[in-house]
């Protein structure tokens, strides 16, 4: 197959999604579109319009926006702070693994949605039970991820590096930790993408302000195009959010080359 530079690859995406955007347009110029169902491009862009100006239930929408994101970076920051050590933890010790993995194991499948429920039991309906049902989940895929990256380390170099008189702290910091920061990275993406995602499920805990309670509000009053503005919002940040990530991975990573 021809080999193409990763300039062509961004431009087959972006005229992808420029001709995606402009189908959407032609299909609501010509009326072919149900407005309660799937509302043309004018009514989402007058709906932004609203939001911008507006705002919606007495907030403006930077507000709605800031909310959501505060609401799932601190979820992400407390399964980094927990999950990567733990992560590195379970990976090294076979016990510890031992003891722990079935737990996350059977926490795991289990949907956010469904935890609900008890997170406002326990935790009430305030900002700490949507923080602590995002958190809980990407903690989950972050501790998995970086213990599979330390327990993929080759044992030889392990051995390798204490016949040459290695410290344990001297193998962690310059054999374990490097080795692992691909799967420890990765994890941080996924946990992003799965906190950023959760907004909507988190803010259904008796939230007065965010994209997920603008969504689901919205909804119940079927008003549709203030619905996609939402869901267009929450999309936008979450490419803006995981190019970042990318980035710092790419910064970190570089001596793994390009793929």
């Amino acid at each position: 197959m021809p080999s193409h530079s990763e300039g062509f690859y961004r431009i087959v995406s972006v005229a992808v999604v420029t001709l995606a955007l402009a189908l959407w347009g032609a299909l609501s110029a010509a009326g072919l579109l149900e407005t309660n169902t799937f509302p043309p491009v004018q009514a989402i862009w007058e709906a932004l319009s609203e939001l911008l100006t507006r705002g919606y239930s007495g907030s403006p929408f930077y507000v709605q926006i800031m909310a959501s994101m505060g609401r799932a970076l601190a979820g992400f920051g407390l399964a980094v702070l927990f999950g990567v050590p733990l992560g590195i933890w379970l990976g090294s010790s076979r016990l510890a693994d031992a003891v722990i993995s079935p737990f996350l194991t059977f926490m795991r499948p289990i949907p956010p949605i469904a935890l609900v429920p008890l997170f406002t039991f326990y935790f009430g309906i305030g900002e700490g039970s949507k923080v602590a049902l995002i958190f809980m989940t990407a903690f989950l895929y972050l501790t998995v991820n970086t213990a599979a990256g330390v327990k993929g380390i080759p044992h030889d170099l392990i051995l390798a590096s204490q016949s040459l008189g290695l410290t344990g702290r001297q193998i962690f910091s310059h054999v374990v930790l490097p080795a692992s920061l691909p799967h420890i990275l990765t994890g941080m993406r996924i946990a992003m993408t799965l906190s950023w995602a959760l907004v909507v499920a988190a803010e259904l805990i008796a939230a007065q302000v965010g994209l997920g309670y603008l969504i689901t509000d919205a909804t119940t009053f079927f008003r549709i195009p203030l619905v996609f503005v939402g869901i267009l919002t929450i999309g936008l940040i979450g490419l803006v959010l995981e190019g970042i990530l990318l980035m710092i991975e790419r910064r970190v990573l570089h001596w793994r080359g390009k793929q």
